[in-house]
């Protein structure tokens, strides 16, 4: 059976983002107040079939944590003064 590598999942799972705010965005929706439980589901849906089937709902949740926390890594280093950092 074909594992997925981390690095090749994450890669996937930003694709699924980037095409669900892309649908979003074409119905003229509005996202607020979206559970972590919501966002699993719109990834997990948007996920070729064959990666559903070697990977897991909490590996795919995992990810998006860490998704989440590097990009808001990589947003408070490119502006520290919007992260109450103080220089």
């Amino acid at each position: 059976m074909h594992t997925v590598k981390r690095s090749e999942l994450r890669r996937w799972i930003e694709d699924a983002l980037t095409r669900h705010d892309r649908d979003v965005r074409e119905r003229g929706e509005t996202v607020t107040n979206v559970t972590s439980e919501e966002i699993v589901d719109a990834v997990w849906g948007r996920l070729p079939l064959d990666i559903r089937r070697v990977t897991s709902r909490s590996e795919v949740q995992a990810s998006l944590t860490m998704l989440t926390l590097r990009h808001g890594i990589a947003r408070s280093r490119a502006h520290p003064e919007s992260s109450g950092e103080l220089e």
